[in-house]
C-alpha cells in the first residue's frame, strides 16, 4: 500500500463541477473530509461563479454537461487571468482517445474515466497539487531573483546620476496607474491591453533607461546645454538600451517582460506627431507601452530636479502633458491622464517621503 501524503490536500479548496449529483456525491465521499474545502457546482455558469469567489486550488470537470460543456467552461476559466493557472482535471465518463487529447491540448492537467477508482482519484490530485504548489514556488523564487536584477540595473544608473534618483521606480508606478484606468474603460485600446500585458509592462519600466550606461558622464552629467553631437550621442540610450534588452530576451524568451522592456527603451522618447526620436514613428506605430511611458517619464523628469534646471510643480507639469496631446503624446492617453492626474501627484509626494 503505497502511502499518500494528504498535507497539500488538507489545505487545499477543490471545486468538482459536475451535473450529475451522484457523481458530485461520490466525489466528495473521496475527497470532501480529506481537503480544506470541497465545493461542488452543477454547471457551468454556477462554477464560473464560485472559482471567481473562492480561487480553488484544483479543478475537477466533467465535459458533457447542458447549455456549457466542460470545454467551453474550461476555455473561459483560461481568459481570466488571476485563475488560468489553476489544475483542471477532467473527469468525465468519456474513454474516446480523440476526447481524451483534446482535453490535454486544451491544458489539461489530467484525465481521468467514469466510474473511478478512488485509490487513483486520490494520487492523481495530490500528484497535481504537489505539481501546482513546487510551480509557483520556483516562479517566486525567479520572481525574486528578477526583481533583483531589475532593482540592480535600476541602481547602477542611479548611481552615476543622482539627480534621477527614484526615476525608474516612480515611473513605473505612473505607468502602472495610466494603464489600470484604461483597463477600466471600455474603449480605450481594448484591443492591445489587458492586465496580464499590463504586468509585463510595468515590471519592464524601470529599465527604460538602462542604455545611459552607455553615455560618457561628460554629457549624462553635464549642467548645460548640450551641443547637437552630445545630444545625438544622449539620444543613443535609447538604442543602446533596446540592443542590450533584446539580447536578453532572445537568449530568455520565457522572459516575456524583457520584450516590453525592449520596446519602452527604444520608443519611449517618440512623440505621437513623429517628430520624436530614435526612428521618428508616428501615431500607433509607436508601442503602446512607450506611448503610455512617454508620459510617465514627462511627469517625472518635469517635476524633480535636475542638474540643468529646477522642479515645475505638479499644475505645471499638467500643462506640458495636456499641451503635447496629438504633437507629443497619444490624445487618448492624455484624456487618461486628466482624469487621474491627482493620483500622478499622490505618487510623487508619497515617494518623496519614503526617499527621505
Amino acid at each position: 500500500m503505497h502511502f499518500i501524503d494528504r498535507t497539500l490536500i488538507k489545505n487545499s479548496v477543490i471545486l468538482a463541477v459536475d451535473d450529475s449529483p451522484v457523481l458530485l456525491d461520490a466525489l466528495d465521499i473521496t475527497l470532501g473530509e480529506l481537503c480544506k474545502e470541497f465545493i461542488m457546482a452543477s454547471s457551468a455558469e454556477q462554477a464560473l461563479e464560485l472559482v471567481i469567489k473562492k480561487m480553488p486550488d484544483l479543478v475537477l470537470l466533467d465535459i458533457e454537461m447542458p447549455r456549457m460543456s466542460g470545454f467551453e467552461l474550461f476555455e473561459k476559466l483560461k481568459e481570466l487571468t488571476a485563475i488560468a493557472r489553476i489544475p483542471v482535471i477532467f473527469v468525465t465518463s468519456s474513454n474516446d482517445k480523440k476526447t481524451e487529447a483534446k482535453a490535454l491540448e486544451l491544458g489539461a492537467v489530467d484525465y481521468i474515466t467514469k466510474p473511478f477508482d478512488r485509490s487513483v482519484l486520490l494520487h492523481r490530485v495530490n500528484t497535481h497539487l504537489n505539481i501546482a504548489y513546487y510551480c509557483t514556488n520556483l516562479e517566486n523564487a525567479l520572481q525574486s531573483i528578477e526583481n533583483g536584477l531589475i532593482s540592480t540595473f535600476s541602481a547602477l544608473l542611479e548611481s552615476r546620476d543622482k539627480n534621477t534618483s527614484g526615476h525608474a521606480n516612480r515611473t513605473s508606478l505612473y505607468l502602472q496607474a495610466l494603464g489600470e484606468e484604461m483597463l477600466e474603460s471600455t474603449n480605450t485600446y481594448t484591443y492591445d491591453l489587458t492586465g496580464t500585458l499590463l504586468k509585463k509592462m510595468v515590471r519592464a519600466a524601470p529599465l527604460h533607461d538602462i542604455g545611459k550606461v552607455g553615455v560618457p558622464d561628460s554629457i549624462l552629467l553635464k549642467p548645460g546645454k548640450l551641443t547637437e553631437e552630445e545630444y545625438n550621442i544622449m539620444k543613443s540610450h535609447t538604442t543602446k538600451g533596446a540592443a542590450v534588452l533584446g539580447g536578453l530576451y532572445r537568449k530568455m524568451p520565457s522572459q516575456h517582460y524583457l520584450l516590453f522592456a525592449e520596446q519602452i527603451a527604444l520608443s519611449h522618447h517618440e512623440k505621437y506627431d513623429g517628430t520624436g526620436y530614435p526612428n521618428g514613428l508616428r501615431g500607433e506605430a509607436i508601442p503602446l507601452s512607450g506611448r503610455i511611458m512617454a508620459i510617465a517619464d514627462v511627469y517625472d523628469a518635469v517635476t524633480k530636479d535636475r542638474i540643468y534646471r529646477g522642479a515645475m510643480n505638479h499644475e505645471q507639469a499638467c500643462k506640458i502633458i495636456l499641451e503635447g496631446r496629438h504633437t507629443h503624446f497619444d490624445p487618448v492617453i492624455v484624456d487618461v491622464f486628466e482624469k487621474i492626474q491627482d493620483k500622478f501627484m499622490e505618487i510623487s509626494n508619497s515617494y518623496i517621503e519614503i526617499e527621505d
